[in-house]
């Protein structure tokens, strides 16, 4: 399953986000929606998915931290459910450890009930910096792995020093989904840049020297691959439709190593 992230199309609307991905041919797409949408909108955009063979992997975001207050992450997750979204994209700017564990706790208790997954992200810029951190926080919660995994997204990990070799010690059902991108293999030393990086300068698969081939062969072959490619020069250069398509062929090639291998979602 290749899906379309909603970073890439931040210019977009969430319906037009849906368009997009149909249009180029993604098998799914993630969305990013406020806290107080209300039902009707999220019905009307699970409507559209669905209308167009769309599967919605995920929502985001949530950002648990001492200036936000708990019920908006609650109500996102109510928001996932009715849109069928598989999972709810989660950070954490929380200063203290136990804070992040604590509110962690409450949203992956309440995900229980549902056929949502809380989707732990890491990123060096955050207070879940690695992915040792993240795999150690649902660990320390006990937490199902039907109610919550980690997100690896190929430039966070780059950037947070690992590499593919360290998903060798984290047990496949700890993760999620994968998150695509391309960049130069060292990025810059200051946290800001880092960050500014990630929400602005992406390269799409295939264009820069992140092992991307190498991170995808270990990970399970059915785990679902977002494209993420947060790029100002794109964004100035291609509508939301077109750049989604290219995107969509650029993680193509990367995916398809060999002339007989079969693209995920392309059987």
């Amino acid at each position: 399953m290749i899906s379309l992230a909603a970073g890439t199309v931040l210019d977009a609307g969430p319906a037009a986000t849906l368009d997009a991905a149909a249009a180029a041919g993604y098998d799914a797409a993630g969305l990013r929606l406020a806290a107080d949408t209300d039902r009707a909108t999220a019905t009307r955009l699970r409507r559209r998915a669905a209308d167009q063979g769309l599967v919605l992997l995920d929502l985001e975001v949530v950002r648990l931290g001492p200036d936000r207050d708990l019920d908006e992450a609650l109500r996102l997750l109510d928001l996932a459910v009715e849109l069928g979204a598989r999972y709810l994209l989660t950070v954490s700017g929380h200063p203290e450890r136990a804070a992040t564990l604590d509110q962690l706790a409450t949203l992956v208790g309440a995900a229980h009930t549902t056929p949502v997954r809380v989707a732990v992200e890491f990123m060096r810029f955050t207070r879940i910096p690695t992915l040792a951190d993240a795999v150690g926080l649902l660990d320390e919660l006990d937490a199902d792995p039907a109610d919550a995994a980690v997100l690896v997204d190929a430039l966070h990990l780059q950037r947070s020093g690992g590499s593919p070799a360290d998903l060798a010690a984290v047990p496949g059902t700890r993760i999620g989904y994968v998150q695509v991108c391309d960049g130069p293999a060292t990025g810059p030393a200051d946290l800001d840049a880092v960050a500014d990086e990630a929400r602005h300068h992406r390269l799409a698969p295939g264009e820069g020297e992140l092992p991307l081939r190498d991170l995808l062969a270990r990970l399970p072959a059915d785990l679902p691959v977002s494209v993420e490619v947060q790029s100002d020069r794109l964004a100035a250069e291609l509508d939301p439709a077109d750049r989604a398509r290219r995107l969509l062929e650029a993680t193509q090639r990367v995916l398809v190593t060999d002339p007989a291998t079969t693209v995920p979602g392309q059987e």
